[in-house]
């Protein structure tokens, strides 16, 4: 991971000095804001508070005017509709909004979610056929159709209209529908595009002049779940909504059934509600959650919620047995997209395994499993590939596929696996023939020890709520480190001082107990960290939860190292000869001595960032020929059955020889 702070972000004192004596705030915060272009009153309060923003203008969206005539028509003439959705958290709650939303106009209506398991994600031809024979005049879809468009002619073929509302990536042509409401179409406000599916069924209901109130619970949920971006419609949903969740009968109920009480936050949302929904549709039938959002029976719902609770269980299960079949399936230390697949592997659950492998090998993953005499895929991917894209550049070899940039699915004919995993490779090889990218992430700014007050992290809270496209901040704060110890169960866990000689903080890193070796063997460090305000015995405490610390190291000298290294790995020529230039000359006798040093650090993995100049260049020819290997930016000393000799290293010939 590569932190970066941008460039030509300051503002100037006067700006910043302006900010606090108006709103009196500290001058982080105040600078914060100013590098956001948020200067004058009403841009700061309008950032700062999103729950008083107006939702979007619901006939912003092309085809909306069309959509709500055709259903109030439907309505009008006692037509039955059949709202037609998904069966992740998105789906299930966008069903259930809209479906609500139809009965309380007095509308003859139903809904029908597809089986994973049976049909697969979007509108198919068995769903028609049995809408027909129910009688179906119009079907609504939400969170799909986008890409149905021989679906929407054979239903076309009964007689039966369709409306679109969706919010994936539009093909090339829009399907032949009576409306399409898509929040990605590009004749309307991109501001739109980031809505997720659930939101956009909400538009409509509030297109169809309901008030959506009683909605928004649903769809802060809906849009957490997603990862869709949260920039200025979604903030407000998810600020509206949030805090109407406990008093939500249904999402209360599951609340209950996971041991979870108070205030719902973002972290409930994602990691609590959302996976229990999505159990319902991975392990079985997703209609239990729609039945639960809805439900007014309280007998009812307590027992749906128990029902998702222990499928939600079920499913952590399967989760971690398919990714340890997984795991056993990668060859490539260092690939650059992983495809693969399991003839008896939950298609419910590898979505979840594929994120899951795409943080341990920080590439992109599709994996596929055998449904209806296909293999059904569900694909991640890294910020630097954009999936969908890869995807059409291929899509004669898939039967259907949809998704966004970071997550698509596909579904292709079981003899084409082996095919669409040359072409995929092949295309990433062409396109990256040193490996994929380093990942970036932005850091928000430099902070010193004393600015971490409670105070700040007080201020930090206006900036939520924290998800896809605005994340919690991350700043920089050079010290020295010191009382470095393990915490956790079993050690799973660091913490340390961290100090500058004015001021000292206790810093925590959770999931990174296996790095205590780097911690203890470095002093002046850079870490990066996220800071929040919780309270101790009843007083106001500032927690500072830090990703990763770094040896100071120049930017060119870190370029270099790292441009070896990928060269290294994927057996690509080395860099051009500026590149190498930059690497310090390292001796013989000093190449052997950091080894040695380091050795006990390399047998756990001594991660390169808590590496010196000097240890990153004396491990490059050790690289090359094999007594050390580099996974994930982690060194690792590699058993040796015969003796290597160093000065057969072209590296250690050109630039690491006094």
């Amino acid at each position: 991971m590569r932190y970066v702070i941008p460039k030509n972000t300051d503002v100037s004192d006067a700006v910043i000095g302006d900010i606090r004596t108006r709103f009196g705030f500290t001058r982080a915060f105040a600078a914060m804001l100013a590098r956001r272009g948020l200067i004058d009153d009403a841009a700061i309060e309008a950032y700062l508070h999103p729950e008083a923003q107006d939702l979007p203008d619901p006939f912003a969206f092309s085809d909306m005017r069309r959509a709500v005539d055709r259903i109030q028509s439907a309505i009008r003439n006692g037509e039955r509709i059949c709202v037609y959705g998904d069966y992740d958290t998105d789906g299930v709650c966008a069903v259930s909004i809209l479906f609500d939303a139809l009965k309380r106009l007095g509308a003859c209506a139903d809904y029908l979610l597809p089986s994973r398991f049976a049909e697969g994600y979007g509108l198919n031809k068995n769903a028609v056929d049995a809408m027909h024979r129910d009688g179906v005049k119009l079907i609504v879809t939400v969170d799909n159709g986008i890409s149905a468009h021989a679906e929407i002619a054979y239903a076309a073929s009964f007689g039966m209209d369709t409306v679109v509302t969706d919010h994936h990536r539009c093909h090339e042509t829009l399907p032949d529908a009576e409306a399409v409401v898509c929040a990605t179409r590009t004749d309307q406000d991109p501001a739109l595009g980031c809505l997720c599916g659930a939101a956009v069924a909400m538009m409509l209901a509030l297109g169809l002049g309901l008030s959506i109130g009683r909605y928004l619970p649903v769809a802060a949920l809906a849009t957490m779940a997603d990862v869709v971006p949260l920039n200025a419609p979604n903030r407000a949903i998810v600020k509206k909504g949030m805090p109407l969740i406990p008093s939500h009968p249904g999402l209360k109920a599951l609340l209950d059934a996971a041991g979870v009480e108070g205030v719902a936050g973002e972290s409930t949302l994602s990691f609590v509600l959302a996976p229990r929904i999505n159990a319902a549709g991975r392990m079985g039938d997703a209609t239990r959650a729609v039945r639960l959002i809805l439900s007014e029976d309280g007998e009812e719902r307590q027992t749906l919620a128990a029902e998702l609770e222990s499928e939600n269980v079920r499913r952590r299960a399967e989760e971690q047995r398919i990714f340890r079949e997984a795991v056993a399936g990668v060859r490539d230390t260092s690939p650059r997209i992983l495809v693969l697949c399991g003839t008896d592997w939950n298609p419910g659950v590898t979505g979840i395994v594929a994120s899951r492998l795409l943080e341990q090998y920080h590439c992109p993953v599709l994996l596929f499993t055998e449904a209806n005499g296909y293999y059904v895929g569900s694909g991640r991917s890294v910020p630097s590939v954009d999936l969908f894209a890869l995807l059409t550049r291929h899509k004669e070899l898939f039967a259907r596929f949809g998704g966004h940039r970071l997550a698509a699915g596909a579904t292709i004919e079981k003899e084409r696996f082996e095919t669409v995993a040359d072409a995929l490779s092949e295309d990433l090889r062409n396109l990256f023939p040193l490996g994929l990218p380093e990942e970036e992430c932005v850091v928000e700014d430099r902070l010193s020890v004393s600015e971490i007050t409670p105070a700040f992290a007080r201020e930090l809270t206006y900036l939520a709520p924290f998800g896809e496209g605005n994340r919690a901040p991350l700043f920089r704060i050079d010290g020295t480190l010191s009382d470095v110890r393990t915490m956790g169960h079993e050690g799973a866990h660091l913490g340390a001082k961290l100090s500058d000689g004015n001021a000292a903080v206790r810093i925590v890193s959770f999931g990174n107990g296996d790095r205590f070796a780097d911690w203890s063997s470095v002093s002046k460090v850079q870490a990066y960290a996220s800071i929040e305000l919780g309270s101790y015995r009843g007083r106001p405490e500032v927690s500072v939860r830090t990703e990763a610390v770094e040896v100071p190291v120049g930017e060119p000298l870190r370029d270099a190292v790292n441009r070896c290294i990928r060269s290294l790995g994927y057996g690509a020529p080395l860099p051009e000869e500026d590149v190498l230039a930059r690497l310090p000359k390292v001796p013989e006798t000093e190449i052997r001595a950091i080894f040695r040093a380091i050795q006990r650090r390399l047998k756990n993995g001594a991660a390169i960032e808590c590496l010196s100049e000097r240890e990153r260049t004396a491990l490059l020819p050790l690289l090359e020929i094999g007594v050390v290997r580099c996974v994930g930016g982690v060194f690792y000393a590699e058993t040796v059955q015969e003796k290597k000799q160093i000065q057969n290293a072209l590296l250690y010939r050109t630039v690491c020889l006094e």
